[in-house]
């Protein structure tokens, strides 16, 4: 196994006790309001990794979750929903479900994104939608975002840091495209990018919040691969010139 050295934790862990003893009393107004727009493959295998990360920790968010589907049969293999759950709304589904978690309040939002305003709101979104449009939406917004995006075993990560270059390069898709490959949940052989770039917006997401309670830290930066060939190189760099 690759042994990793080990990263020093010290000077952010002093740090991350004195932002939460902050947090708790009067320095901080109010919580993060945080929107994962989309619930289908990453968008809910993300929030399966969030919230509970979130619920040991000491600081608490909102969580809102924006989808206007329902749970159906062929969801099952690659989505964070049960069988019992088919028939319901994928927005409800998830809140039942980790509404017992602490220190994150749930709330559903049963809609499309469909414009700017409904943004207005919010300190950090996600999207992880199959369709150009609502990310369009989010890239626009000013906010602090990130785009997930996978097909196959391919999956991508762009944020509002990455060079807008980058960011209007990739191909538009205006019709939904599922992240699985046409046959695959058919066949039984479901690919996983949608687990693996969900690991990664959950990493953004979580170092995300702990930066915005004034904790150095980084989080990860632009990048797409496939599980199969590893991380593809993009020719223009990642970030945004300083």
């Amino acid at each position: 196994m690759t042994s990793f050295p080990a990263r020093k934790q010290t000077r952010i862990v002093e740090k991350e006790d004195i932002i939460m003893t902050n947090f708790t009393g009067k320095n901080i107004e109010r919580k993060l309001k945080i929107l994962i727009v989309g619930l289908g493959g990453i968008g809910s295998q993300l929030t399966d990794l969030v919230v509970p990360a979130l619920s040991i920790g000491h600081i608490s968010v909102e969580l809102y979750l924006m989808d206007d589907d329902n749970v159906e049969l062929h969801n099952i293999g690659h989505q964070k929903y049960q069988h019992h759950e088919i028939g319901q709304s994928k927005v409800s589904s998830l809140n039942e479900r980790y509404s017992i978690y602490q220190n994150v309040k749930i709330i559903p939002i049963e809609e499309k994104l469909t414009e700017n305003t409904q943004l207005e709101m919010y300190d950090i979104i996600v999207v992880s939608v199959d369709r150009d449009n609502p990310r369009k939406i989010v890239h626009s917004s000013g906010k602090a975002w990130v785009d997930l995006r996978c097909q196959g075993d391919g999956w991508m990560m762009l944020d509002s840091d990455t060079d807008s270059n980058i960011v209007c390069s990739f191909p538009k898709n205006e019709q939904p495209v599922s992240c699985q490959l046409v046959g695959a949940i058919d066949e039984g052989n479901i690919q996983f990018g949608f687990a693996a770039v969900a690991a990664i917006g959950a990493q953004w997401v979580l170092q995300k919040i702990r930066m915005s309670h004034g904790v150095t830290t980084k989080v990860p930066r632009f990048s797409m691969g496939y599980l199969t060939h590893g991380e593809m190189r993009f020719p223009l760099g990642g970030l945004k010139s300083e």
